[in-house]
């Protein structure tokens, strides 16, 4: 199996479309960079024009799926301190006594 390669990318610094094909550069904010605050070229996505709304679809469902999973941990989260909140003097298995 070919090793594919790994590219990091902070953002999309420029979109150009011609002849059908849609040329993405990608961009990684490095030290160098930082200087300036502009990230650095750091790929060229290349793709027909024609699967750009498939490539929007499966990003848009990974969006998705990543803000419902952080909703549900930040429920978790909240109810978790709710609770500790509602009993915070009690020790599990002991009587508490008002009067």
């Amino acid at each position: 199996m070919t090793t594919l390669p790994t590219v990091f990318a902070d953002g999309i610094i420029d979109v150009h479309v011609a002849s059908g094909v849609a040329r993405i550069t990608l961009g990684a904010q490095t030290a160098a960079s930082s200087k300036d605050n502009k990230p650095e070229p750091s790929a060229l996505l290349v793709l027909p024009v024609l699967q750009l709304p498939n490539l929007a679809k499966v990003l848009m469902e990974v969006t998705r799926q990543i803000e419902a999973k952080a909703r549900e941990t930040m429920q978790t989260q909240q109810a978790q301190q709710q609770q500790a909140e509602a009993a915070p003097d009690q020790v599990a298995g002991a009587f508490r006594f008002n009067g």
